[in-house]
């Protein structure tokens, strides 16, 4: 019984010891190269744009809206467009 214990606070021992040693292994990120760069924050602002204008073509169908619905969505789109810009440009900097 004695034994036992010891066995498997042995093998708890170098589990634990693995544990540690993979947390001390730092991980180096990579930086994004510009082309990266330049992808994600047109992906962004585009993804944004075609919600919006989206949006905007559904509510001018079902009220009857022509112009006004899809105006007022393609402008809503690009402030989120450049609020996701400025989150993801302030993540980037904080790295």
């Amino acid at each position: 019984m004695l034994i036992n214990k010891k066995n498997k606070l042995e093998e708890l021992k170098k589990k634990i010891d693995k544990i540690e040693s993979s947390k001390d292994k730092t991980v180096i990120r990579k930086k994004e190269s510009g082309a990266g760069f330049g992808f994600k924050i047109s992906t962004e602002i585009i993804a944004a744009l075609a919600v919006g204008v989206g949006i905007g073509l559904i509510v001018d169908n079902y009220l009857n809206t022509k112009p006004f619905g899809l105006i007022i969505f393609f402008i809503l789109g690009a402030f989120a467009g450049f609020l996701n810009i400025y989150r993801v440009m302030r993540r980037i900097e904080k790295q």
